[in-house]
Formats: C-alpha cells, structure tokens, sequence
C-alpha cells in the first residue's frame, strides 16, 4: 500500500475541494471509499504524499495516474487531524518543496 491522495468537492460545493488521503493501492480507491460515504464527487487530481510527524509536515508531490496532477486551488477543506502540519508540494519527489498557504483552509 502507498500513502495517496485525492482531492475532491461534491455537487452542492463544486468549488470547494477536499484532501482525502491514505494507504491505498490505487487512487482510485480512495476515491471509491469517500464516494461511498459522501455520493457523488468531482476530482481534482492527486498525487502521493511524506508525512513527517517529528517535524509536522507534509509533502505533496507527483500526480495520479488515474486523476492527474492535483490542482491545489481545490485544497480548502483538510482533516483537522492535520492542523497543526505545514503543508508543502513539489512535482518531483526529493525535490525542495514550496510551503502552501493554508490560512483559509477549514479544518474538519
């Protein structure tokens, strides 16, 4: 298993996106799992992610084979779980990475 993520808004939010993420094989059950629960969703691409929980981040980086490059406009609702993380993306995995700004980012 991988550690993926997807990001994804349903109909009644269309642009609202949310960071689903786990230990998965493929993207696509991620995907499969949080439609499951939640109903329809649009996707906004994914990728595949470092969690370092001694210095509290997160990289995101790559793409996804089944969705594409994440479009990180899409990345306004996170797990609280994360909050206290800084968040960062590169295209290339070991890569130095840019910071994302999550100042307006719901935490649910």
């Amino acid at each position: 298993m991988y550690p993926k993520f997807i990001l994804v808004s349903d109909s009644k939010k269309p642009l609202v996106g949310t960071f689903v993420y786990g230990m998965v094989w493929n993207h696509k059950d991620l995907f499969e799992a949080y439609e499951k629960v939640h109903g329809y969703v649009k996707i906004h691409g994914g990728g595949w992610y470092e969690k370092d929980d001694a210095r509290k981040t997160i990289t995101l980086y790559g793409g996804s084979g089944d969705y594409g490059e994440p479009r990180l406009l899409f990345l306004n609702r996170i797990p609280r779980e994360l909050e206290e993380y800084s968040f960062y993306y590169t295209p290339i995995h070991g890569l130095p990475g840019n910071k994302l700004d999550l100042t307006d980012v719901e935490w649910f």
